[in-house]
């Protein structure tokens, strides 16, 4: 054998390794929730993507509780719009996948009616996760965050502990994030104008 064979095995080796891609990050959960009320016209809108590389994104869109009137005279409600990326430390995405993936979960129902009458204030919390086998699963929820304790007491434990770490991660990652474009697959804007 030549010393031009083991070369140009080893550069055939180094060009089949770069032409390779990278495996892309995969979306571990999606939460997608959408809220009106408890004010008249007062509308919110979130989404939260959480990839198996540790990226967050998050993005919320909500309007002023109160008209205001611009520069034409016409009643208007302010609106905004903020989106943040944030990565979540190795630890946490093995965490939250480890539980994703738990029996406490896939015993869970697939949708939670309100805990009550809705009068004024009407919430929809849509989450999503796939797990490692590719298995997909949803979970909707009615008026969750409104409540009140002993209404919470009735949930099973395992939608308890899921929601608090939803909303523990949109906290650090709006405390921490950086700003970023909207995620493509978020509709912030659902609500009519």
């Amino acid at each position: 054998m030549s010393v031009k064979q083991p070369l140009i095995l080893l550069l055939l080796t180094i060009l089949v390794c770069l032409g390779q891609e990278k495996n892309p990050a995969k979306v571990v959960l999606k939460v997608d929730e959408d809220v009106s009320g408890p004010l008249g016209g007062q509308r919110s809108a979130s989404c939260l993507r959480v990839y198996s590389d540790g990226r967050v994104l998050h993005a919320r869109w909500w309007n002023a509780a109160m008209a205001e009137l611009d520069k034409n005279g016409k009643e208007v409600k302010g609106e905004q719009t903020l989106a943040v990326e944030h990565v979540l430390a190795s630890w946490e995405v093995w965490e939250l996948s480890n539980f994703l993936e738990s029996s406490a979960l896939k015993d869970l129902p697939d949708k939670f009616p309100p805990p009550h009458r809705p009068v004024d204030y009407f919430e929809s919390v849509v989450l999503q996760f796939t797990g490692a086998n590719g298995t997909k699963r949803r979970i909707s929820t009615r008026e969750f965050h409104v409540a009140s304790l002993e209404e919470k007491a009735s949930y099973p434990s395992a939608l308890l502990v899921l929601m608090n770490r939803i909303g523990e991660i949109e906290r650090d990652a709006n405390e921490n994030g950086k700003s970023t474009q909207v995620p493509a697959d978020c509709r912030l804007k659902s609500w009519p104008h």
